[in-house]
Formats: C-alpha cells, sequence, structure tokens
C-alpha cells in the first residue's frame, strides 16, 4: 500500500514537471517570436527611413520623359529630345557635385486648382510670371508684386516638401544666360539712379568699402558716406561701375541677393524634379502656348505681359558684351567659375563673352 502511494506521487511529479516545461519553453518560443516579429519591424521602419532620407532626385528621369512623350502626343508643340536633354543635364550636375539645397517657400508660386507651381527668379521674367499666377488666382495684382508673392506660395514648407515630388503637379523653372541676368541686374538695381532700390542702398556702400575707401572719410565739408553718394530719397549721386561692382561680388562670400543668385541655390534645383525648363534666351511661342497648356489656360485668351525691361532697354547679348568690355579675361573667367553650376545645367557657353574684354563701351 505505501509503495503505491509513493508511486502516484512520482507519478504526479512527473506530470507537473513535463506540464512546467512545457510552458515554460512556450513562453520562450513566443518571446522568441515576437523578438524576431519585433526585427524584421525595426528593419522595415529603418528601410522606409532610409527612402525618406534620402535626395529627392536620386532616379533617372524616365517618369518625367514619358509625360513629355504624353504632352507631345497631344501636339503641344515642344521640342521633346531637347526638353529631355535639358532635364537629364540637370540630373547629371546635380550627381557630379553631389548638390543638395534648402527649400524656401517664399520662392515659389502655387495654384493649386490648376495644380502648377513656378520658381521665380530675378531679371528672369519674374514679374510677367507672377502677374500671370496673380491672374490665375483671379486677384489683382497689387503695385508692388513682390509683396504679392507672400499670397501666391504654397501654404506650408512642408506642402512645398509634398509638391515638391509631387507627378500631379506641374512645375515650371525659367532661365537665361547668367551673364546677360547679372548685367540686367545691375543696370536696373544699381545703375538705375532714377529710382531708388534696397540694393542700391545696401550694396553700394559694401561696394565702394572695397573700390574706393576714400569715401569714407568725413569732413565738415563733403560730409559723410551717405551724404556724399545718395540724394535725400534714397537715391545714388555716384553710382559704382559695373567694374567696380563684378569686383567687389567675386570677393564676396555673403549669402548672394536673390538678383544674382545662383539658379541651382535659389530653386533648389536638385531637390525638386521639375517638369519643364523654359530658356529665356530663345523661347518661341510653340514653348508659351505649351506652358499654358500645362497651366490649365486658354492660350487663344489668356495676355501674357510683355517682358519687362530694364531701362534703356533689354539686356541683351550685345548689350551684355558692351558691359564685360571693360572687364579683363581674368575677370571673366572667374565669374564663370562663380556661376559655373548653372552654365553646366543648362548648357550655356561663355567663350563669346572672352571676345567682348577687348571692346571697349
Amino acid at each position: 500500500m505505501l509503495l503505491k502511494t509513493q508511486f502516484v506521487k512520482c507519478a504526479l511529479y512527473i506530470i507537473l514537471y513535463i506540464v512546467v516545461y512545457s510552458f515554460l519553453l512556450e513562453i520562450k518560443r513566443s518571446f522568441y517570436l515576437t523578438q524576431h516579429q519585433d526585427s524584421v519591424l525595426f528593419a522595415k521602419y529603418n528601410r522606409t527611413k532610409e527612402k525618406c532620407t534620402i535626395p529627392l532626385i536620386t532616379e533617372p528621369i524616365d517618369l518625367e520623359i514619358k509625360l513629355l512623350e504624353r504632352d507631345e502626343t497631344k501636339d503641344e508643340s515642344i521640342n521633346l529630345q531637347e526638353s529631355v536633354t535639358m532635364l537629364q543635364q540637370i540630373l547629371n550636375t546635380c550627381k557630379k557635385y553631389n548638390l543638395k539645397t534648402s527649400l524656401i517657400k517664399r520662392h515659389f508660386l502655387y495654384n493649386p486648382q490648376r495644380k502648377s507651381m513656378y520658381c521665380w527668379i530675378r531679371k528672369v521674367a519674374s514679374t510677367s510670371f507672377t502677374k500671370l499666377f496673380a491672374d490665375m488666382k483671379d486677384r489683382p495684382l497689387m503695385r508692388n508684386y513682390y509683396r504679392e508673392v507672400d499670397s501666391l506660395t504654397p501654404r506650408t514648407l512642408k506642402e512645398l516638401k509634398l509638391l515638391s515630388n509631387d507627378t500631379e503637379t506641374f512645375k515650371l523653372l525659367v532661365v537665361r544666360h547668367p551673364f546677360q541676368r547679372l548685367v540686367s541686374s545691375y543696370r536696373d538695381r544699381i545703375e538705375d539712379n532714377s529710382k531708388h532700390t534696397a540694393q542700391a542702398w545696401i550694396y553700394t556702400e559694401k561696394i565702394f568699402r572695397f573700390t574706393r575707401p576714400k569715401l569714407f572719410h568725413s569732413n565738415m565739408l563733403t560730409g559723410n558716406f551717405r551724404q556724399k553718394v545718395f540724394t535725400r530719397d534714397r537715391r545714388l549721386k555716384v553710382v559704382p561701375t559695373f567694374k567696380e561692382y563684378i569686383e567687389w561680388l567675386l570677393q564676396n562670400s555673403e549669402e548672394d541677393d536673390v538678383h544674382w543668385a545662383r539658379y541651382y541655390t535659389h530653386c533648389a534645383v536638385c531637390d525638386i524634379r521639375y517638369n519643364y525648363v523654359l530658356k529665356l534666351d530663345d523661347y518661341t511661342y510653340g514653348q508659351i502656348n505649351y506652358v499654358f497648356s500645362k497651366f490649365g489656360l486658354d492660350k487663344s485668351k489668356v495676355y501674357f505681359p510683355e517682358l519687362e525691361k530694364t531701362r534703356g532697354g533689354h539686356t541683351n547679348f550685345d548689350t551684355t558684351c558692351k558691359y564685360f568690355g571693360n572687364l579683363t579675361e581674368d575677370v571673366v573667367l572667374k565669374l564663370y567659375e562663380r556661376y559655373k553650376i548653372d552654365f553646366e545645367m543648362y548648357n550655356y557657353d561663355m567663350t563669346q563673352y572672352i571676345r567682348c574684354v577687348n571692346k571697349r563701351i
């Protein structure tokens, strides 16, 4: 009887041990599975996170090409090969120099109804396109169109980031030869002393500190610098020459003014997938009509304002060449180096401007 009782106890102990062991084993297996699932989820999260942090323009322009081909079949009057070459050249240049730029909300105009976005560049028909975007929004343009920009931009920087890679939004970039734009900026913002400009007020002092330091020697007879150089309504009495302006610009390491900032930095060209680049140097009405069609405008009804002209006429190659006549070849080459990336991105040439240095105004 005693032996039988001990046997039963021993059997119960064995069964209890097996149950406890099985339970502990199941807990361990569950913990391993959970840990493994967490590892998988964490790995997926990291891959997703890595995709989000990769610069936006990292893939070929296959999608942009398809969109352009679709437009061509709709007879939108574009040079398909020229457009594709330009977009590819921008991508190649971004990769070549490993360029990364920041998005600045105020540099972009956006119309959500027409799914259109445009980066304004001063002295590159920015007034005309600002007027156009104001018209698209059915609002009267303020006299000071610089202030109008704030009402036409994307609502937030987050929205701009989403739009920058949105395939449903048509994104336009407009450029012109960097040297012609530079001369146009000088003529309009510095040389033209029939008006007050912020650029003349801010930069003339910096230019003359570099080129004419004696102007800062004050006395009772001549007055201080401001009195010597500016009228009471802040117009220039003493105008820096183009040569002085360029000499100062080449040694200036400060952030550029928007009137002579580089295209790729101002418009975050390497972080936005632009659909079309319009070159003002040789644009056609077919290209303008194409832009209108992408903006969803009736080209037969839309009036596109004449491009704003600098006082004294439009700044073309001949005008630019005259201003370059007072520069040396070395200065022109240094100027090219400053804007080298813009030259490469949009296939601009500078050799003809080298020939201008032998001419005189």
